[in-house]
């Protein structure tokens, strides 16, 4: 007598589900510029968050363009009180899919969306960049600054896009009425030259020159070869310069989309450091020209967030980023997935573009190989929060395909959650002494 055999995992995936891939992400943590896209925010549902993208539309980009909104703050807080871990909301992949929408046409998209008119959308033309901190290299606004131009000059999502810094150039061609590298530099050239108040200096001609060549390479290449360093101390002038280009194409403000705030205030920061840093976000973007006129910035926000910046955000004397009712028009507040059918919209983008192109699956059939009770069985053992929701559904994809599963249905996906993992191997067991304790394997 003999058993049939367990097909592999991923040939299961690929033969019997015709899909590509497991379609979800293994951290679900969203970074532009990644190859992968169920982990790059490509796959963004906006109806997850309809109602709080058309909030994010009219108080930061209406605020910034007629109401001189310099910073906005778009919060998550915890599912429970208390819960200081907020994390996981999808404030990373709403921001960068406002990005890209608005880069696309200048604006004219948010506009139509809050109800204005093409007319509108053309007097006050804007952009948006994508910048955040982290713990390894962009501790500083000048570095996050830089990562900010970065963005325009090398980023673009989809194949035959273009990068923005590209876009604003043939804006700048049309307005000059010349494609002449001289004419386009002097055209931005005479922008600084109009300032009448305080400027960072003179900005960079070598990125002036590069962004005004027809080619994409030119600019990206000038970035390439700064220094670490270097970006650091001078990344604030590196973005002015962008706006003095940005301004010369007929750009009128330029939204600068900031995450991950708390990693400026790390705890191996000195704290002077770090209260110098928040200072410069007074003296950089509020006080000195072309930023003071054209840099509007939205930072995510979360308890731990809030509490790590806090007293140095009240120093420097920055607009406050509490969730009240004073603070109303200048913050939004992503709240938890509500049900199983919101967690579905989620899920479907990713089951979609893992699918293989040639298969066609029944009517209502869109969340194959799960069952609608599978979804609200994976709903009910997360967290509510988009990541944790996209993590599980990795998890139980990954263990349904080695069962060899045709459908995933609510028994599947308890079984696959709630089995608590084997014990270890008595030969791995530690045999270490309450005396001799190795934290550092703790």
């Amino acid at each position: 007598m003999t058993t049939a055999r367990t097909a592999a995992g991923i040939v299961w995936i690929k033969r019997e589900w015709r899909m590509r891939k497991n379609p979800f992400p293994l951290t679900g943590m969203a970074r532009f510029g990644r190859q992968d896209e169920r982990e790059n925010g490509l796959l963004y549902e906006p109806d997850v968050h309809a109602e709080q993208l058309r909030e994010a539309i009219e108080k930061f980009i209406l605020g910034m363009s007629y109401s001189g909104l310099k910073f906005g703050y778009l919060w998550s807080v915890g599912i429970v009180p208390g819960d200081s871990d907020a994390r996981g909301f999808g404030k990373s992949v709403l921001m960068q899919h406002l990005a890209r929408k608005v880069n696309e046409d200048f604006g004219a998209w948010a506009y139509r969306e809050a109800g204005l008119d093409d007319e509108d959308a053309a007097e006050v033309p804007i952009c948006c960049l994508v910048t955040g901190f982290d713990t390894a290299n962009v501790r500083s606004l000048g570095a996050a600054l830089f990562a900010a131009v970065e963005y325009a000059v090398t980023y673009f999502p989809g194949g035959d896009d273009q990068p923005l810094a590209e876009r604003l150039r043939e804006r700048l061609v049309q307005r000059v009425g010349s494609d002449d590298v001289r004419d386009l530099v002097k055209a931005v050239t005479d922008e600084h030259r109009s300032i009448r108040g305080r400027t960072l200096g003179p900005p960079d001609d070598k990125l002036i020159h590069a962004l005004c060549k027809d080619d994409r390479e030119a600019a990206a290449e000038h970035l390439r070869l700064v220094t670490p360093v270097s970006r650091s101390r001078n990344g604030a002038s590196c973005m002015a310069t962008f706006l003095l280009f940005a301004a010369a194409a007929g750009l009128k403000h330029v939204l600068v989309f900031c995450d991950q705030l708390e990693d400026l205030a790390s705890t191996t920061t000195a704290k002077a450091k770090r209260i110098l840093e928040v200072e410069k976000f007074r003296d950089v973007l509020v006080e000195t020209l072309p930023m003071a006129d054209m840099v509007t910035m939205v930072a995510t926000m979360h308890p731990r967030a809030a509490l790590a910046i806090g007293m140095a955000w009240a120093l420097a004397d920055l607009p406050p980023f509490e969730l009240t009712e004073a603070n109303r028009q200048s913050t939004v507040r992503l709240p938890a997935l509500r049900d199983a059918a919101q967690a579905a919209q989620l899920l479907k983008p990713y089951l979609t573009a893992a699918t293989k192109g040639e298969t066609v699956r029944e009517e209502g059939d869109e969340l194959f190989p799960f069952t609608a009770e599978a979804i609200a069985c994976l709903f009910d053992r997360s967290t509510r929060k988009p990541r944790d929701v996209l993590r599980k559904a990795h998890v139980v994809f990954s263990a349904a395909a080695a069962e060899n599963l045709s459908r995933i249905d609510a028994a599947d996906v308890l079984m696959f959650l709630d089995t608590p993992a084997p014990p270890p191997p008595r030969d791995a067991v530690s045999t270490r002494t309450a005396n001799a304790i190795d934290w550092s394997q703790e």
